[in-house]
C-alpha cells in the first residue's frame, strides 16, 4: 500500500537532530575533551587541578605514577597507605612530589633522608628520627649518623638532602628557588633559607641566586623570577 502524506526531511535538518540526541544521552565526561592532570592543589577542602593560570575542580579520582590516588576532597594516598590531606598552598605533581608554599619539595613516597646531620625515616608522610640501624629491602644498612653500607659492603656517608628509597636505591634530589612577597628563598641540602638583601647563594649544581630575584644558571643563562614563581634545579649530587 503506498504511503501518503509522507514529508521528506532535508539532510541539513537531520544531522543537527542526530547530534542533539547524542549530546543529550552522553555523559559530561564523554561530551567534553578530557585533558591530562599533572598538578593539583587544595582549596577549601576540594582538590583543584592546575593548568597554567587556570584552576578547575577535580571531578573524579585520578591516579598518578607510582599508584598515587588523588581524590576530589583534597585527600590522596600512595599505594595501600593511609589517606593524607593535601593542605592549601601545597601542590602535588604527577611525578609524586609535593611543593610547599615556602618553595620546599618533598617526595610522597616512603624514603630515608639526611636532614641537619640526622637520618629521618618518612613513612606515609610521617617523619621519624632513626635511633639505631635499619636495613632497606635490598640489604643496604643505614645508621643514625648517616653511614650507609651496601649489601656488597661498600660504605659511604649521606650528605644533607640526600634521600634513599626504602626498597633501596637513591631518589634524585631537587632544589628550588622561590620569589615570595618580594623575598627570595632557596631550598638547598634539604633546608630552606632566605637570600638576604645584597647576598647571593651558590646552589649545588652551580646556579647562582641573587637577592633581587635574578638567577644565573650554570650554562650562563640569566633568568628573573616573578612573584610566586618556583624554579626547580638539580639538588645535591648523589653518588653510590
Amino acid at each position: 500500500m503506498p504511503i501518503r502524506n509522507m514529508k521528506t526531511i532535508p539532510i541539513q535538518q537531520i544531522v543537527p537532530l542526530l547530534v542533539g540526541c547524542f549530546l543529550a544521552t552522553a555523559s559530561p565526561l564523554e561530551a567534553q575533551d578530557e585533558k591530562p592532570v599533572d598538578r593539583v592543589t587544595a582549596k577549601e577542602g576540594k582538590t583543584v587541578v592546575i593548568r597554567g593560570s587556570e584552576q578547575v575542580a577535580l571531578e573524579k579520582e585520578v591516579t598518578f605514577s607510582g599508584d598515587i590516588k588523588v581524590l576530589t576532597n583534597a585527600l590522596f594516598k600512595v599505594k595501600e597507605g593511609r589517606e593524607r590531606t593535601l593542605k592549601e598552598g601545597q601542590v602535588l605533581s604527577a611525578e609524586g612530589t609535593i611543593l610547599n608554599s615556602d618553595g620546599s619539595l618533598m617526595p610522597v613516597f616512603d624514603h630515608v633522608v639526611m636532614k641537619n646531620g640526622r637520618v629521618v625515616v618518612v613513612q606515609d608522610g610521617e617523619p621519624t628520627s632513626l635511633d639505631g640501624e635499619m636495613t632497606l629491602a635490598d640489604g643496604t644498612r643505614v645508621l643514625a649518623d648517616g653511614t650507609v653500607t651496601s649489601h656488597e659492603g661498600t660504605r659511604r656517608k649521606l650528605l644533607d638532602g640526600q634521600m634513599l628509597k626504602l626498597e633501596g636505591g637513591q631518589i634524585p634530589a631537587q632544589d628550588t628557588i622561590l620569589l615570595k612577597d618580594g623575598k627570595v628563598y632557596v631550598q638547598k641540602d634539604g633546608s630552606t633559607l632566605e637570600v638576604l638583601p645584597g647576598r647571593t647563594v651558590m646552589m649545588n649544581n652551580g646556579t647562582k641566586v641573587f637577592s633581587d630575584g635574578s638567577v644565573l644558571m650554570r650554562d650562563g643563562k640569566r633568568v628573573t623570577l616573578v612573584e610566586g614563581q618556583v624554579h626547580t634545579i638539580e639538588g645535591v649530587v648523589t653518588r653510590r
